[in-house]
């Protein structure tokens, strides 16, 4: 396993993990494993014992996309049905696409908890949500017809 030069254990005490799906944040005493996300697939799998207990992905710099994609490979390949946990670069505009890769959690500056609940609000929701029944299709279609 590869760790970061700039671990979890140095940063800001201030820090905790924000829930992608709640919005709350939480105290960061949750101790798993942490993959770089330039680690290969197979190299993450053979760690993973199927536990269910949480898994961390760090992410070396801001327009590093491997996180995302090594996230979705534990998900669906793997998986891995614990928690997925981001830490490192990461900026609020990402906060939609690291729920729909399957994170869980990002760890985030507790100063910085609205401007992730605020990018998250701003997400819009999956297209099979918003149109899930007949009635509710019809009166949307109808809406846009002349």
């Amino acid at each position: 396993m590869v760790q970061p030069a700039d671990s979890p254990a140095a940063r800001d005490s201030r820090a905790g993990w924000f829930d992608l799906h709640t919005s709350e944040l939480r105290e960061a005493e949750t101790v798993c494993p942490l993959f770089n996300a330039g680690m290969g697939l197979s190299e993450v799998a053979s760690y993973l014992d199927n536990s269910g207990r949480p898994v961390g992905i760090w992410f070396d710099r801001l327009s590093d996309g491997r996180g995302f994609t090594l996230a979705r490979h534990l998900r669906q390949a793997a998986r891995h049905a614990g928690p997925l946990l981001a830490d490192g670069h990461l900026i609020p505009d990402q906060a939609d696409y690291l729920r729909r890769c399957g994170f869980s959690h990002v760890r985030i500056a507790a100063d910085h908890a609205a401007q992730w609940c605020w990018s998250l609000a701003l997400a819009p929701p999956a297209m099979q949500h918003v149109l899930t029944n007949r009635r509710e299709r019809e009166r949307r279609g109808s809406a846009g017809r002349f």
